[in-house]
């Protein structure tokens, strides 16, 4: 989080054309090494709460965990026994606690408890790839597992669709996306999220204007959506444009079912994709997108994360057209040095008034000052109005 996942690049289990030969293979459903753990211990909770924004913001406030001071991102997903799944980029842990500060991160929660996934070895949850590169997470799904996972005992399939991000050598921007990871979790009997696979879905590339699949993801019935934003470069276009594929559920490492949206139709080939946002007035590169009511609803900042205002899309199917809104205030930040980005919706979160809960990524400029206050780059949770 001391470098702002402010540009950070998305990534996807998504097999595109070149995609390395390992990332088509089926999970090995033969048991794995239980090594993670939570901690603390969260009681079962058997009924969903209806909760406010100012309930979380409380519950985010009280939470003293080793692992977890500050993070930035946290996309989250509802597991199969209800509990919630949080995925964080950079991390600052607790004084005393090595590595202080680790890329990526995961909580679980049940009501008003809050319980971190706990390594073995202490580090990140999706391990480095070496020491100047990283998997910062993005967005998360939650998949049924396959019927022979079923038999072995596993309850659900955790998606964290990752960026490698070669961190720099200073500076809160200084970093740059090379390519596309998915870590794959499965949740067993115990609960407990053990890391299966880490599938390198792209090869490494410095092109700034590629499509980063996986911005966001969802699952809708049958369906898998991943989202992909794409920066064009040029000048005056700080706003994403936004793409859109699909996969069955049940098939997501199998390249031949991807199907991409070309303007017209599915179809298999990405080189025909086409935008259905543009840029001018465009995405951040991290959003949300999810069915809320009925409708598909984009949660993200206009023109990027260089705006002041979060706004929300709606549209009537997953590719458009798609009907802007501003929903929140929310200045980038850039005069102060107090930073705000990368806005995502929680619709699996009920909210006493009925209306949708966000969630806005915070940190500072001053690293100092986020070791000293971690809580200055906390997530700030809001409500705004159904679209």
């Amino acid at each position: 989080m001391p470098r702002s996942s402010l540009l950070l690049s998305a990534a996807v289990l998504l097999l595109v054309a070149g995609c390395v030969p390992s990332a088509a293979r089926d999970l090995d459903p033969a048991p794995q090494p239980a090594g993670n753990a939570l901690s603390p211990q969260c009681p079962t909770v058997s009924e969903r709460p209806v909760v406010s924004a100012d309930l979380v913001n409380q519950v985010v406030a009280r939470a003293d965990l080793p692992g977890w001071q500050a993070a930035d991102i946290g996309a989250s997903a509802r597991l199969a026994d209800g509990r919630l799944v949080w995925v964080f980029g950079d991390t600052v842990r607790s004084a005393g606690t090595e590595p202080r500060i680790v890329a990526n991160s995961m909580l679980l929660s049940a009501g008003t408890c809050i319980t971190q996934l706990v390594t073995p070895d202490g580090g990140p949850v999706v391990p480095d790839v070496t020491e100047g590169e990283v998997r910062w997470p993005m967005s998360v799904v939650v998949l049924p597992p396959r019927p022979e996972l079923a038999r072995a005992g596993v309850r659900d399939v955790v998606v964290v669709l990752c960026g490698r991000t070669d961190r720099g050598d200073g500076g809160p921007f200084d970093f740059e996306f090379r390519g596309t990871s998915a870590a794959v979790f499965v949740v067993g009997d115990n609960g407990v999220p053990q890391l299966r696979e880490i599938v390198e879905v792209t090869p490494d590339s410095g092109d700034l204007t590629q499509v980063n699949w996986g911005a966001a993801a969802t699952v809708q019935d049958d369906w898998f959506y991943v989202y992909g934003t794409r920066l064009t470069g040029r000048p005056g276009e700080f706003g994403r444009q936004l793409f859109v594929a699909r996969v069955p559920v049940g098939t997501p490492s199998d390249r031949s079912t991807w199907r991409f949206w070309d303007g017209r139709t599915w179809q298999p080939d990405q080189a025909r994709a086409t935008p259905v946002l543009g840029a001018v007035g465009g995405v951040s590169q991290t959003l949300s997108v999810d069915q809320v009511d009925g409708e598909w609803v984009a949660v993200s900042k206009r023109d990027g994360d260089i705006s002041d205002f979060v706004y929300t899309w709606t549209a009537p199917a997953p590719t458009g057209p798609w009907t802007p809104r501003r929903a929140l205030e929310s200045p980038a930040g850039f005069d102060t040095g107090e930073l705000t980005y990368a806005p995502l919706a929680h619709p699996e979160v009920a909210l006493t008034s009925g209306r949708l809960l966000v969630s806005v990524s915070r940190n500072t400029t001053d690293l100092g000052r986020l070791l000293a206050d971690p809580e200055v780059g906390r997530p700030l949770f809001a409500e705004i109005d159904r679209p």
